[in-house]
């Protein structure tokens, strides 16, 4: 048990200093977390057109791909949302090892996965490059008879092009391990952001 019976042997003017200590902290407190908050709806203003420097994407596209194990050659195709939880960047996708499946028959080995990861992120007005690494969860078949699902461990590195601040295209390189169907890649992907906030108003310039 905490004894606070030590406030009351307290002078008036100790109890005083204490009360301006308790507040002071907690106005110090208050005040970096509103500066957190604010960096947080920074934004950008680029030709008159308003950005949030901390902003949700999406990238999608279809690339070369290589079977660890066996050396065989794949065409994998992926969709993922990279977004931010305050100041940390997070990436949910899907890859498939390649397109066949959903248009004709699928060939004998197949794999898809979904993946959730933690990212860095760095943007500039013409680049946009992104680290990932976590955990997937593939699932697929092998030789037509064998399926499987598994946990796996999934890596991404982005590098884009900026057309415009939320439109770009460039490569995303990427490396999955698991037990069944390891497999390295690249991808050349579209990246669409959600960066822009309209236009910027007259009284603001």
């Amino acid at each position: 048990m905490i004894n606070y019976n030590f406030l009351n042997k307290l002078s008036k003017g100790a109890k005083v200093f204490f009360l301006l200590l308790l507040l002071c902290a907690s106005a110090k407190v208050s005040a970096q977390e509103k500066q957190r908050q604010d960096e947080l709806k920074k934004e950008r203003t680029i030709r008159g057109n308003r950005f949030k420097v901390f902003n949700n994407y999406v990238n999608f596209g279809s690339g070369l791909g290589r079977s660890i194990e066996s050396n065989k050659g794949w065409n994998p195709t992926a969709i993922e949302y990279n977004f931010h939880i305050k100041r940390s960047y997070f990436m949910f996708g899907y890859q498939r090892t390649d397109a066949s499946g959903f248009l004709n028959k699928p060939k004998q080995n197949r794999m898809n996965d979904i993946h959730l990861c933690y990212g860095l992120r760095r943007e500039t007005k013409v680049l946009n490059i992104a680290y990932y690494g976590g955990v997937s969860r593939p699932w697929g078949v092998m030789n037509d008879t064998l399926s499987f699902r598994t946990v796996g461990i999934y890596a991404e590195a982005q590098l884009v092009r900026k057309l415009f601040y939320d439109v770009g295209a460039g490569i995303s390189i990427f490396g999955h391990y698991n037990k069944y169907f390891p497999l390295f890649g690249v991808r050349i992907d579209i990246f669409l952001s959600g960066a822009y906030q309209g236009k910027m108003n007259a009284d603001s310039e």
